[in-house]
């Protein structure tokens, strides 16, 4: 059971357990192990595919599509929207002296901030617990002959794909003015419906792109990371990574989807240190650790996941991205986490998270402050540090700077995007991509969205607007 100190927290949160999350309300108050000796020998090393190939080491079987997803679709709620807030603390810290959860609404183009009090995450369990369940799969691979620890720059050594260097006429169109730069997937990746490029984030010259399994089947594949080397745009190279839930099971490890079944949406990730979040819609963060990268000897089998019959498969993937934790909403106004970036408050990293909504402009944006790779925290619980309602329709990704906040937004514009910088004093914007997701801000000043429609899937950056 939800945890609460008075009849009236108790009524809402009985109310929030009936009803739809549409009918919630607003919340505010008008405040503001040691990687192996060598890479695994030749034979275990599956070979590079062409550069237009539709798959490489997980070579997708012919299926039938699956249904189509309509435009700006976005993924169903998980079940449980609501977590056990853990047993009480010692409240929250000395800036903080209400959490109210009122009936607070805004109009599109309008910012409207909110108390960043009202919002606080929990860890859901000791992360020590979950690096070493991490450690044990490793060592079990590695023991067993089956794979081993791999470090992200070895990966970045076995990159197997070839993207396209340019964008497509459409966006350079869309864009002309914005001094766009990016590039394309292989025409395999770009075309295959089965996979949809959802977040993006990165480090130096290097991105990650998450996507999701598009599939009415279960089991689902999961979630996948494409590592891109964009050092060159001219010639931009990368691979895909499968994300996995390491288990207490004898498998030992499965692919990442919600509580209640369905490939894990990941719309938005940001990198932080060895750390990866990545959204996890109706629960809060789900935390992977891109220091215990693990290889798997098997790549022929694109149905088989986990160890079992002499075998560690990963769905035809040549690499595993573990999960050694999450962070849940732990009371109060629970955010939805559509899309996550590393952001800037106040002159100090952070990270900011938006929330979806197709129809009106009440979606929350909410920020909460890093402390190294991982989120401060205050008591045993991470108090948000600011929080406002968007202003805007269709926000599929969100990263602030200063007291601006950039809000990429999907099909607003025609079946076009636009690209919001929105504080308290007023909202500006730019023309931004079809299909446009999640929002990362790169070293060089730059944002950067991947588009997520088939043979549209442009990954593009501009100059942040000022």
């Amino acid at each position: 059971m939800l945890r609460s100190s008075s009849r009236s927290d108790q009524l809402l949160v009985a109310l929030a357990l009936v009803a739809p999350a549409w009918l919630l309300p607003a919340c505010g108050g008008g405040g503001l192990g040691e990687p192996d000796a060598s890479v695994r020998d030749a034979a275990l090393r599956d070979s590079a595919s062409p550069a237009d190939a539709l798959v490489s080491d997980e070579a997708d079987a012919a299926r039938p599509n699956d249904a189509e997803v309509p435009l700006d679709a976005e993924v169903p709620i998980d079940a449980d929207v609501l977590v056990d807030a853990g047993p009480p603390d010692a409240g929250p810290p000395p800036r903080c002296t209400t959490t109210p959860c009122e009936s607070v609404t805004t109009s599109v183009g309008r910012l409207r901030t909110l108390d960043e009090c009202a919002f606080a995450l929990r860890a859901e369990s000791s992360f020590v617990e979950g690096r070493a369940r991490a450690d044990a799969l490793l060592d079990r691979l590695r023991t067993s002959g089956l794979g081993g620890h791999r470090t992200l720059t070895q990966v970045l050594g076995q990159l197997n794909r070839t993207g396209r260097a340019g964008l497509t006429s459409e966006t350079r169109t869309r864009l002309s003015g914005l001094s766009p730069v990016g590039f394309r997937w292989n025409t395999g990746d770009d075309a295959v419906d089965s996979w949809y490029p959802q977040g993006i984030t990165g480090q130096g010259t290097s991105l990650l792109v998450s996507w999701y399994h598009k599939t009415d089947a279960r089991p689902t594949r999961g979630a996948r990371l494409s590592l891109v080397d964009v050092s060159d745009l001219a010639n931009p190279r990368y691979r895909h990574l499968l994300l996995v839930d390491p288990e207490d099971t004898a498998r030992g490890f499965g692919p990442a989807e919600y509580d209640g079944g369905g490939a894990l949406h990941a719309g938005g990730i940001a990198w932080v240190g060895d750390l990866l979040y990545v959204a996890d819609t109706s629960r809060g963060l789900r935390v992977y650790d891109l220091s215990r990268i693990a290889e798997v000897a098997n790549t022929d089998d694109t149905t088989r996941i986990g160890i079992a019959g002499g075998r560690a498969d990963a769905h035809g993937y040549r690499y595993v991205v573990p999960r050694i934790g999450r962070w849940v909403n732990a009371g109060g106004c629970n955010a939805r986490f559509s899309s996550v970036a590393v952001s800037e408050v106040g002159g100090q990293p952070a990270l900011a998270v938006a929330e979806y909504r197709a129809d009106d402009a009440n979606g929350k944006v909410v920020a909460w402050l890093l402390d190294g790779d991982e989120l401060r925290v205050e008591g045993d619980r991470a108090w948000a540090v600011g929080a406002a309602l968007a202003g805007q329709t269709r926000v599929q990704g969100t990263t602030r700077v200063g007291d601006a906040w950039y809000l990429s937004s999907s099909s607003q514009d025609g079946s076009n995007g636009r690209l919001y910088r929105a504080t308290p004093a007023g909202t500006t914007s730019v023309h931004w991509v079809y299909g446009a997701e999640d929002l990362y801000r790169d070293p060089r000043d730059r944002l950067w969205t991947a588009a997520e429609h088939p043979n549209r899937r442009d990954v593009v950056a501009i100059p942040r607007p000022r």
